[in-house]
């Protein structure tokens, strides 16, 4: 059974319409209907909200695995009424002896349910909110070494939870150039070293390649939230972005920002401008002419449709270019979403990546 097979059973069986389960879960009606289509995969934060409004678990949803289906097993049953009889000062100690068995050292000495209440405890207490982050700075204070190793291309870091130890790639090349990237890596795998449910020994980042926008693992998933909450807080980027409240976003001027102020990638910042507010971006990665990827809250573009021959984006894959290209300006809001009335406009900000032959886009709603 897959995520929007899921979704379908859990909303049938709570007699919702799509309507309402968006209604209650904060989403919109369309996004429900291209999550239980397929036409496109949910986000953490959507799954985390569809959780609760369907009263699973985000495991659940994702893989079938979790509460839901294992509620009904006596021990489970048994542990839950126990846990919950108890006062807190039980809880904490019985929580303290689940860690101790699993090898986990609880460093924070805080317990949260969301990864990006861990993040927001890293930045408050233990940076004591100095910005820019400096990475190498936190893994010290939590005792982590970092060190460069071979991983045989299999991936760009591993943890190593039992030996308190992160080794990055050592056969990445321009290290200097991938900094913002290396400055991700690390922050994903100090996540899944925090968050107390991340119990495997080891950790891997893009093992094998894989995008971690793309995946299913529930905890790739709450590592990256945690890892970007970490490296553009809340508090600092909500007076950031409240200056692009209106006017016509350029990818430039987000670099810019991205580079020089959070020390992050162009991407990362794009991703947490669409957490920010969902009604109004969204962020697109076409190459050979179709979307790939789509980051988005309420804007509804569909992975796998072809690129409007009115875009900048399509413009951009046309070209053969050696160097970096940026393309923006107004376009009609049907070139991106479907069923669009031709008389709106987006505003699209799209550059051109030759070294993976790709386009990545902001829209903008005007």
């Amino acid at each position: 059974m897959s995520i929007m097979e899921r979704i379908i059973k859990k909303r049938k069986e709570l007699n919702l319409n799509q309507t309402e389960l968006a209604k209650r879960a904060g989403l919109r009606a369309p996004a429900i209907s291209q999550y239980e289509s397929g036409l496109r995969n949910p986000s953490y934060d959507a799954l985390v909200k569809l959780s609760h409004a369907l009263h699973v678990t985000v495991d659940y949803l994702v893989s079938g695995n979790g509460p839901e289906e294992q509620i009904n097993e006596p021990m489970s049953k048994v542990l839950q009424k126990v846990f919950i009889s108890l006062n807190h000062e039980k809880r904490h100690q019985i929580l303290d002896y689940v860690f101790l068995t699993l090898g986990y050292q609880n460093t924070l000495g805080i317990f949260a349910a969301e990864p990006k209440q861990y993040a927001q405890h890293v930045f408050n207490v233990i940076l004591d909110k100095q910005f820019p982050v400096d990475i190498y700075d936190l893994a010290k204070k939590l005792n982590l070494s970092i060190i460069w190793g071979n991983l045989e291309g299999k991936a760009e870091g591993l943890l190593l939870k039992n030996s308190n130890t992160i080794i990055l790639e050592l056969n990445q090349k321009d290290i200097q150039d991938n900094l913002t990237r290396i400055k991700l890596t690390i922050a994903n795998l100090i996540g899944h070293y925090l968050i107390p449910w991340h119990t495997q020994p080891t950790y891997y980042y893009r093992k094998d390649g894989k995008s971690t926008l793309s995946t299913e693992e529930v905890e790739e998933m709450e590592a990256m939230a945690f890892a970007t909450s970490l490296i553009a807080p809340p508090e600092i980027l909500e007076k950031d972005l409240s200056k692009f409240s209106s006017g016509n976003i350029s990818l430039k001027k987000l670099d810019e920002l991205a580079k020089n102020k959070y020390k992050v990638s162009l991407n990362v910042l794009c991703n947490r401008l669409v957490e920010y507010d969902k009604n109004r971006f969204a962020v697109v990665s076409s190459s050979k002419f179709k979307v790939n990827k789509v980051l988005s809250g309420n804007i509804m573009i569909e992975v796998n449709q072809e690129v409007n021959q009115n875009s900048k984006a399509f413009e951009l894959l046309t070209l053969n270019s050696n160097e970096q290209v940026l393309s923006e300006g107004l376009v009609p809001s049907n070139t991106w979403l479907k069923n669009s009335d031709t008389n709106n406009l987006l505003y699209e900000s799209s550059i051109y990546t030759p070294k993976y032959e790709s386009v990545f886009t902001l829209i903008t709603k005007i």
